[in-house]
């Protein structure tokens, strides 16, 4: 699939959940404008927020026969699922050259298109979920350490704070944040890794 069509699909994934939640915040009176700072920082952080999106969808790849990456490729992406399992920080530019690596040198056309309807279902059933939370008066939505609240959506929903971390402790630097550092999503990755380790 064309990288445009990709950068599309992700984009119109983030405006849709920006809208989302600043009507979420309307209904519950909270009117929380985002900062020019605020939306410099999402910015900054997206190819992080993309590969993370990436990545968390990659083991569903191997409910299907037609779509399970081979043992050639799963050599090819075991050492960069390492080593961002290993990083303490992933930089931007980092994540843009392992999303570049794996969607243009390691998947197949035919896995990439399973993998963007993968992205939009997962998109759905968080909608799905917001829709839910708002009815019942639950309308604080995930979020990603040192990014404006609500951005950990994109991600799966699981985006939430780790214990012990704080926006400020991470010093609002982006290349302090690693989303597979610790909690379901690192446990999440290890499995996966494991699997890849056994083709």
């Amino acid at each position: 699939m064309p990288k445009t069509t990709r950068t599309t699909l992700t984009l119109t994934a983030l405006a849709f959940t920006t809208l989302t939640l600043g009507a979420a915040s309307a209904q519950t009176g909270t009117q929380r404008q985002m900062t020019p700072e605020m939306q410099a920082r999402m910015k900054a952080m997206q190819p992080v927020t993309d590969l993370a999106q990436t990545v968390r969808l990659l083991p569903d790849l191997e409910q299907n026969k037609a779509t399970a990456l081979t043992r050639a490729q799963a050599k090819q992406l075991l050492p960069i699922l390492t080593t961002i399992q290993k990083a303490t920080g992933v930089q931007p530019n980092d994540a843009k050259k392992y999303l570049t690596q794996i969607e243009d040198k390691i998947l197949t056309a035919k896995q990439l298109t399973a993998l963007d309807s993968l992205m939009l279902k997962a998109e759905q059933d968080r909608e799905a979920r917001r829709t839910q939370a708002q009815r019942s008066g639950q309308t604080q939505g995930q979020r990603v350490p040192g990014l404006p609240g609500g951005l950990g959506t994109l991600m799966g929903g699981q985006g939430q704070r780790p214990a012990g971390q704080t926006g400020q402790g991470q010093g609002g630097q982006s290349g302090q944040f690693n989303p597979f550092k610790q909690g379901r999503m690192a446990e999440q990755l290890g499995a996966y890794i494991k699997v890849l380790q056994k083709k």
